[in-house]
């Protein structure tokens, strides 16, 4: 295992502690544990980071704040840097990747998590033996592929992003027309959450389309519902959903109900 050096940034001790501890026992790197972005920008230059991590919220100067301060120094500019956060909405992570971050990681989380999370973003590309495109293909077809239909931008971003993190590969429709463009015409795909407001074609005609279609059979479905919309819920579970979550929606919980939705077998 390759040890590379990383710097952390949060004003929280136990959160500093907890992973500053799955860096080094863990995954066997070097880590610069501080507790603010002043003391970040004075003394990260000096450290040589392969990383920065750094906590979204902070007093004084915030993450976002300290990453820009970072960005001026020549020596850290193109370092990679990663945002730990409670704050999960699509809006923030979004803030998160426009600022140019390689990740954004939940609070709280589990040390190996981290810890796997940090080092996958290590892995140095000559160590990597080189995937020509056949075995990016067949890599990419071990994966399960997951049908996004959502209007709204940001909650359809936060849904990949949930999703990608899980292991899943992404398909997205933005509207009912394409949903279904979709279910007509595009690949079957292993689990589709849909939501149920949408333009031109909504959640539950798509849905009586999709159970109507031989080819879909199986594929489990997660409808997407505001709060509060009972007598949708009750004529989506009628037509076939499997479940259903209603927005706002809490990421994690999210992605556990996801993941224990019956898998179609695949032919």
């Amino acid at each position: 295992m390759s040890r590379h050096r990383i710097v952390i940034v949060d004003d929280e001790e136990d959160i500093r502690l907890v992973a500053q501890f799955a860096l080094e026992q863990l995954g066997g790197h070097e880590v610069l544990a501080l507790g603010s972005g002043r003391e970040a920008v004075d003394r990260t230059a000096a450290f040589s980071p392969s990383l920065l991590v750094l906590d979204g919220s902070m007093p004084g100067m915030d993450g976002p704040q300290t990453l820009l301060a970072l960005r001026g120094q020549p020596a850290l500019k193109h370092v990679p840097a990663v945002f730990l956060t409670a704050h999960t909405s699509a809006r923030r992570i979004a803030d998160f990747r426009a600022l140019g971050a390689v990740d954004v990681i939940a609070k709280p989380f589990e040390p190996q998590h981290l810890c796997d999370r940090v080092s996958s973003l290590l892995v140095s590309p000559d160590t990597v033996p080189a995937m020509d495109l056949e075995d990016e293909e067949q890599a990419q077809g071990k994966k399960p592929v997951a049908l996004v239909v959502e209007d709204d931008p940001g909650i359809r971003y936060l849904l990949g992003f949930i999703l990608e993190q899980q292991g899943w590969r992404v398909l997205e429709a933005c509207d009912g027309i394409q949903g279904v463009a979709a279910i007509l015409d595009g690949p079957v795909t292993d689990v589709v959450l849909l939501d149920i407001m949408l333009p031109g074609v909504d959640g539950l005609q798509l849905l009586d389309i999709l159970r109507g279609a031989r080819r879909w059979k199986g594929v489990p479905v997660m409808m997407l519902t505001a709060k509060g919309d009972e007598p949708s819920v009750s004529r989506a579970l009628a037509a076939g959903a499997n479940d259903y979550v209603a927005k706002p929606f809490d990421p994690a919980d999210l992605a556990a109900r996801v993941n224990r939705l019956p898998r179609r077998h695949r032919s």
